[in-house]
């Protein structure tokens, strides 16, 4: 029996070196095949290197031009509608606000020059101009007269044979008695407007709280 397991002994020892030889050819077809991977991957990421290296202008607009649209078509659904209505009076022309405004001459008091001058002022048209337009547009004019002096009212009476208007004036008037100046050029005001745009009067009479000054 002894001599039996000595004769096999070698077969043993070739055994072990013909598994030993199996196991490294395994490993070097391992290694083989991972080169050839590593080689086969290689080019494939080079040329997506490349294509982004060449492409990336391109690439960054269409990414700014898909967000553009998508901030665009987010505004359109989120964007509340607002309705204006515009005043039709802002859309007058200027020639329809031509044909509804007039020019007046009127003469008013310049206490720096101390003379009475003509002026030329613009009012809404009217179909009959009356006294007390033109009055009221002397007040407006005359700088020293103050907020509380307001005309009150004008009427014609035939006066010693003469076509006469009588002009009242409230009661803040009596207070610019004081500077005679200034009272007599704004009296003489009123007097040349009245004269200038009715020819027909003969006569002025200014009235303030029942006093009357004949011009």
């Amino acid at each position: 029996m002894e001599f039996i397991d000595f004769l096999r002994e070698p077969d043993i020892g070739k055994k072990y070196k013909k598994t030993r030889s199996f196991d490294l050819m395994e490993k070097d077809n391992k290694n083989n095949e991972n080169v050839r991977k590593k080689a086969t991957n290689s080019p494939v990421k080079e040329k997506i290197k490349l294509f982004f290296k060449k492409n990336l202008l391109v690439i960054i607009l269409i990414l700014l031009s898909a967000g553009a649209i998508a901030v665009n078509e987010y505004d359109k659904k989120n964007t509340e509608t607002i309705n204006v209505v515009v005043d039709p009076k802002l859309l007058t022309t200027p020639l329809e606000s031509q044909q509804t405004q007039e020019k007046i001459t009127i003469y008013v008091y310049n206490q720096d020059t101390r003379a009475v001058e003509e002026r030329e002022v613009i009012i809404q048209r009217q179909q009959n101009l009356i006294e007390g337009d033109y009055i009221n547009e002397i007040i407006k004019n005359t700088p020293f007269l103050t907020e509380n002096m307001k005309f009150q009212s004008a009427y014609s009476l035939n006066v010693d044979g003469k076509n006469t208007t009588i002009i009242k004036l409230n009661e803040a008037f009596s207070g610019l008695r004081v500077n005679e100046e200034l009272f007599n050029g704004f009296t003489q005001s009123v007097a040349n407007t009245i004269s200038k745009n009715f020819p027909n009067i003969q006569g002025i009479n200014i009235q303030i709280d029942g006093e009357a000054i004949i011009q």
